[in-house]
């Protein structure tokens, strides 16, 4: 019985030109994450969701099985997708702000993955070659504020004794505020080795709040953290603050191992990310932060962790809705 409706099938794609999908699979190996899936397969974990909904990142098991995004269709009677009906290989429901460039990266192949020009990713930036190092990250939109305004006409070439203008700087939003609080511990920064992310796993709060609260659990230098990104409750969303520990660049109290606490650098969103995804603000806040401080500290490059990925003893924290395999492939 089985075997007929095979064969029913297949003469209604040959006589009637129906379309029939080979739907590619992957079947989870034990220990796999899906961002590790998704880089295996030369895709994203962005378009495995999409193919996958209700699929929970955190709750991957040996044995699942995931459908792939590059599943195709044959179409019948000619077999070739018309121009029309064949999926624009830059549509896509988002574009991120930014991509972290891989070995094997060029300029001209960021600009046709992503449908931006050569020459805005140079401007957004500063770019003043071609030349991209794996590790990177590129800017790929338009800072907020110009989004939405007809871009500048084209300068006139400049002739053969005339070197190009520099570009502008890609502009940053969070980080500017608190740019020279950062900035200020240049002349005595601490060798660091990481950079670990923390949810507050409350509602609310602020710098100054878990200063006193920990101040009250007897944490001689006050708020265990370094950086603190708000979520519009006690301070704005996505406003980074900075905490003494960075200034001062003393070591952090936010790990279990004091040896940790020696090279890590603690971030901590407001929210509770156990019931609830970090605001957008944040997060963008938080690759900006990032990227920041290791342009600070470029050697050796600071390493991003979740605290549960670090941290000695077993934690949930940044929470299990955590965006953990997107931020990954960020800043990896």
């Amino acid at each position: 019985m089985r075997f007929d409706r095979i064969l029913r099938t297949a003469l209604n794609i040959l006589l009637f030109g129906s379309s029939f999908v080979f739907a590619a699979s992957y079947t989870v190996q034990k220990g796999e994450t899906l961002y590790q899936i998704a880089k295996s397969h030369d895709t994203s974990v962005e378009a495995l969701l999409r193919e996958n909904p209700g699929l929970n990142p955190q709750r991957l098991h040996a044995g699942d099985i995931v459908q792939l995004p590059s599943a195709k269709t044959l179409s019948t009677p000619s077999l070739t997708p018309s121009p029309a009906d064949s999926p624009s290989p830059k549509a896509s429901s988002t574009k991120p702000d930014w991509v972290k460039i891989k070995k094997g990266d060029t300029l001209a192949k960021v600009s046709r993955d992503q449908g931006v020009s050569i020459e805005n990713l140079r401007k957004w930036n500063s770019l003043r070659g071609d030349t991209l190092h794996p590790g990177d990250l590129l800017r790929t939109q338009a800072p907020s504020e110009s989004k939405g305004k007809n871009p500048a006409p084209k300068s006139k070439p400049p002739t053969a004794n005339t070197p190009p203008p520099a570009p502008p700087a890609p502009k940053l939003v969070f980080v500017p505020p608190v740019q020279a609080q950062i900035d200020s511990a240049k002349d005595h920064l601490r060798r660091w080795e990481y950079i670990v992310v923390h949810h507050s796993g409350t509602g609310g709060g602020n710098a100054r709040i878990f200063d006193a609260y920990h101040k009250e659990r007897g944490m001689e230098n006050g708020m265990a953290y370094h950086f603190v990104i708000g979520n519009g409750s006690d301070s704005g969303d996505g406003q980074i603050e900075v905490g003494q520990r960075w200034i001062k660049q003393i070591q952090g109290g936010h790990l279990a191992s004091e040896s940790l606490n020696e090279i890590a650098i603690g971030i901590c969103l407001v929210g509770d990310f156990s019931h609830h995804q970090p605001d957008p603000r944040q997060t963008a806040a938080l690759i900006e932060l990032v990227h920041t401080l290791r342009q600070l500290q470029p050697s050796p490059r600071l390493k991003f962790r979740l605290h549960r990925e670090i941290n000695t003893r077993p934690t949930e924290c940044p929470g299990k809705l955590f965006p953990a395999a997107s931020i990954h492939e960020i800043l990896d």
